[in-house]
């Protein structure tokens, strides 16, 4: 992508939370369905009803006046995968735009290898980008790999098709997927991408730069650049226009969020920079 990252890559960790129990047999950190011989204390129940006599708790059964016999449930802990699905279209390649994604996977790569999950990267524009793909793995210090394939991964195109072929590459077991674009694209193309996404946990980052959604001087000649066919014209620019500018991009912005709202997610704004805390708020208040 435009924009070569500088600094250390990795180095933040954000703590995130599931909103389902995930299933399989990896140990891990989340709260997982059934139940496991190790976790977190969920209830006492009979014996007879889980037969279990490792678990036997002496304590509540020499209290029971009824001499029941008593054994602990758990619910036990499992790892999940953690996936960044990222849009490389021509819009992608605005000013920046490359080296704030490769913080914010890099940051998630992190995450998640601290908290025992996997982490894949998967990237794509009108088809799958093979030089955009990193397996899932558990690998630890892999923020800045991460960075460096989103840093030499030019956006090129108009379409975002393959991001819904790019979701045939996670499990199939349900994981946390970062869904990464600015979302210019046609309703239809991202209807297609969210609907090949419906088994997961979808988190739309939303990227934005404020320059493009009209945050210019009110007075002057600039030039405009279409990032995906690569054309530039001159503008005047004067308050009339930049007010309509700026209408458009809280229209559009707005129908976004709308069009989320439908299918249960809530976008998260990365505007201009990549802002580590801000993300621990989002997350934390899923």
């Amino acid at each position: 992508m435009t924009g070569e990252p500088e600094g250390e890559y990795g180095g933040n960790v954000v703590p995130y939370r599931l909103k389902w129990r995930p299933r399989g047999v990896r140990p891990g950190a989340h709260p997982g369905q059934g139940d496991g011989g190790d976790g977190t204390f969920r209830t006492l129940v009979p014996l007879v009803a889980r037969p279990d006599p490792r678990r036997i708790d002496l304590r509540a059964s020499l209290r029971d006046p009824f001499e029941g016999v008593h054994v602990r449930t758990f619910a036990p802990r499992r790892a999940t995968t953690v996936a960044v699905l990222t849009d490389l279209s021509g819009s992608m390649g605005f000013d920046g735009t490359g080296a704030e994604v490769a913080r914010l996977a890099a940051t998630l790569a992190a995450s998640a290898a601290a908290t025992g999950d996997e982490f894949t990267l998967i990237g794509a524009g009108g088809d799958l980008r093979e030089d955009a793909f990193i397996p899932a793995t558990r690998r630890r210090g892999l923020g800045p790999q991460v960075a460096a394939v989103i840093s030499d991964a030019a956006p090129s195109g108009t379409s975002t098709r393959g991001l819904a072929t790019a979701a045939e590459r996670l499990p199939r077991r349900r994981c946390l997927v970062f869904l990464v674009s600015d979302f210019l694209m046609p309703e239809a193309d991202l209807d297609l991408a969210l609907d090949a996404l419906w088994r997961h946990d979808v988190v739309p980052v939303l990227v934005r730069d404020s320059r493009s959604e009209g945050d210019v001087p009110a007075w002057g000649l600039m030039e405009i650049a279409d990032a995906e066919t690569g054309g530039r014209r001159l503008v005047f620019m004067r308050p009339g226009l930049r007010a309509r500018w700026q209408a458009t991009a809280r229209d559009r912005i707005a129908a976004l969020e709308a069009r989320f709202v439908t299918r249960g997610y809530a976008p998260f704004h990365l505007v201009n920079r990549f802002d580590a805390d801000a993300l621990v708020a989002f997350l934390a208040s899923r």
